[in-house]
């Protein structure tokens, strides 16, 4: 079975590795009995031609798209020559832009999969565990899998169980796709490319802020993964010469090991002369751990700009949106 990966990023003007869905497949890869049955394609990453994409991915059986807000709409009409192409194959879409992942709001998926007819499924919330259980249920009962959400014969929305969240003991065994080589053939086959990295040091947010996607979405505990990972991932950046590192933890410096990882960052950059750049998002209360981490990065010239929280002193504002467990 071949199976179809599309993250569709913007270049800037070197190019986003596709992390989302190279995290699924380096998760199915370690841990499915059936990866020995499946072939994974090269994933489409970047902006070309809906002919061009469509072209390359007609030979596969599933195709799973990251959807977010900068890439819906040509996912979209690539998903829709498939349809027209290949009307027997499997289309999948994930990530932030999937809407009503609460089983009491079906109401806002339902008009999703109806406003998108040539996309048979839709995943919410993490993915690894959907992920493989898609693969393995594809054309099996779809009711077995995990977290998703597709049209029923009847034309109302069916929605399975969402599944709990991967504990810490999980996330630490989550595989790399940069260590994993998952990446390794499309740098090859793009030789001509320079890359950026998204970098993930924990997941999760304990903030709730309602204008906030990442927070409101999830509003959990922050599980971490393991330094040794996380130093041997920064050193895999250093090495194949990566020049811009985007982290995407809600807080970078919540905790105390991340002035150590930004010490580890600056080692790097002076050993190998890469990552150039190291850009963050701090935690949001200010505090000497958030300055001592930017402070190293400074020192070691990866820190290209500080981002500053800025919020509402109105008392009802800040109650309004979910923002007074911030302290001002």
């Amino acid at each position: 079975m071949k199976i179809g990966l599309v993250q569709i990023n913007n270049s800037f003007p070197d190019t986003y590795f596709p992390y989302s869905v190279g995290c699924l497949q380096a998760y199915v890869q370690k841990y499915s009995s059936f990866v020995g049955e499946w072939e994974f394609l090269l994933p489409v990453f970047k902006r070309m031609s809906v002919h061009n994409a469509v072209k390359g991915l007609l030979s596969a059986d599933i195709v799973c798209f990251s959807l977010y807000t900068w890439n819906k709409n040509m996912s979209a009409e690539i998903m829709r020559g498939l349809k027209k192409r290949k009307p027997n194959i499997l289309v999948v879409a994930g990530g932030p832009q999937i809407p009503g992942f609460l089983p009491s709001d079906p109401k806002r998926t339902e008009r999703f999969l109806k406003q998108y007819p040539y996309l048979d499924m839709v995943c919410h919330l993490e993915g690894e565990q959907s992920f493989q259980a898609i693969l393995e249920n594809a054309f099996g009962d779809w009711r077995r899998i995990p977290s998703i959400s597709f049209l029923g014969q009847d034309g109302n929305v069916v929605s399975t169980p969402i599944a709990p969240r991967l504990p810490q003991e999980k996330i630490y065994e989550l595989p790399s796709p940069y260590l994993e080589g998952v990446f390794d053939p499309l740098i090859k086959a793009n030789p001509e490319s320079k890359w950026v990295v998204l970098w993930e040091t924990n997941r999760g947010c304990p903030f709730s802020c309602t204008f906030c996607d990442w927070g409101s979405l999830v509003a959990n505990k922050v599980f971490k993964f393991k330094m040794e990972r996380l130093k041997r991932e920064l050193e895999w950046i250093a090495q194949h010469n990566i020049e811009f590192v985007f982290c995407a933890d809600a807080n970078f410096a919540i905790f105390e090991r991340d002035i150590e990882l930004a010490q580890y960052a600056a080692e790097m950059r002076a050993r190998y002369g890469y990552p150039k750049a190291l850009s963050v998002q701090n935690a949001k209360n200010a505090s000497e751990r958030v300055f001592t981490a930017q402070y190293v990065l400074a020192k070691a010239g990866l820190n290209k700009g500080v981002t500053l929280a800025f919020q509402s002193r109105d008392l009802r504002v800040l109650d309004n949106v979910a923002r007074k467990n911030i302290s001002l």
